[in-house]
């Protein structure tokens, strides 16, 4: 009887395989059902980027810093709000921080906080709560992780959800390997100040001085799924650990847009204002790479990212990610 070859049979290989089915399902569901849409929404997702299954710290907790450039996100395109009064999440700057707590061997708290404000226009903002699950098995260090976005937009339950499985593996005494994938539950809305249409002028109309702009309230929502498989080959040159990475980082996601303007800002939802629901589904995957200096009292992190390729309707201005460039330091 044939056997499968062993890049499937291969227990530590089957997540991979699994998540690849599923990530270009999606990403390439766009050539199948074109979706058209008026606006993305924005995002800045801190998660699956160097996360691997071991524990990066020593003590009770670690605090980490990220600075990085970058595009204004993964769901945003540079000029798909150019009228937009707020200018909420275009910034190029981020600034991310992260709080870990040991809470027993097994198991770790953690908290992310967007301080650059980007995705909601606030100074501060936690943007994730996550539990982490660590165990070791046959020199293999295998970790679950549920991640909640803790914002509340007056609904019941959290408006984002994340369950990643990640696994790290020695392959060599000087190489080894992290893999991650996910899966997201997405129920996340914003709010802008925009600038409403101006009249239109007739010819031979009167001449008359015309209206200081005026400004509207736009709310937009999107709901859906998002997969992010995560892959990276670690060369190490050093007894702490330290190491030069390559990694690649995939997302897709499906989502219903619906978007509607607000006339009585005082009230949670307009029941006059007409919705416009739209469909998007496309995916992005990044290449990332970097250095790894590990310390016993610190782990400094410089990395350059870009997109190696995305899929994207064709109508309609949707996201082109950039390279971006970033640093990470670590406290522990």
């Amino acid at each position: 009887m044939n056997r499968l070859p062993n890049i499937i049979t291969s227990p530590q290989r089957v997540p991979r395989v699994i998540a690849a089915v599923i990530l270009c399902g999606i990403v390439w569901l766009p050539a199948l059902q074109p979706a058209f849409a008026q606006r993305p929404i924005r995002m800045f997702d801190p998660l699956y980027r160097g996360e691997t299954a071991q524990r990066s710290f020593f003590d009770t907790y670690a605090v980490t810093a990220e600075l990085s450039y970058r595009p204004p996100g993964f769901l945003t395109s540079d000029d798909i709000s150019s009228n937009a009064v707020s200018g909420v999440g275009r910034d190029a700057i981020g600034l991310n921080l992260r709080f870990d707590y040991r809470l027993s061997s097994r198991f770790d708290l953690g908290a992310f906080v967007d301080a650059s404000g980007n995705g909601t226009g606030r100074s501060l903002n936690l943007s994730w709560v996550m539990l982490k699950y660590f165990k070791r098995l046959d020199g293999t260090d295998y970790s679950v992780r549920l991640a909640v976005d803790p914002s509340s937009d007056g609904r019941s339950g959290f408006p984002q959800t994340d369950l990643a499985f990640l696994y790290t593996s020695l392959l060599s005494p000087t190489l080894s390997t992290h893999f991650g994938m996910g899966v997201r539950r997405v129920q996340i809305g914003i709010q802008e100040l925009v600038q409403s249409d101006a009249d239109i002028v007739e010819p031979g109309d009167p001449v008359v001085e015309a209206p200081p702009p005026a400004t509207e309230i736009r709310r937009s929502r999107a709901l859906g799924w998002e997969v992010h498989m995560s892959t990276s080959y670690n060369i190490l040159f050093d007894p702490a650990g330290s190491n030069l990475f390559v990694a690649a980082l995939g997302q897709g996601g499906s989502y219903d847009l619906v978007e509607w303007t607000v006339d009585n800002p005082g009230t949670t939802v307009d029941e006059t204002s007409e919705r416009y629901t739209t469909g998007f589904r496309g995916g992005v995957i990044w290449i990332r790479s970097g250095l790894e200096i590990h310390r016993p009292g610190y782990q400094f992190i410089p990395y350059l990212a870009f997109p190696a390729t995305h899929w994207q309707p064709e109508d309609g201005d949707w996201p082109k990610p950039r390279a971006r460039v970033g640093l990470r330091l670590m406290l522990r």
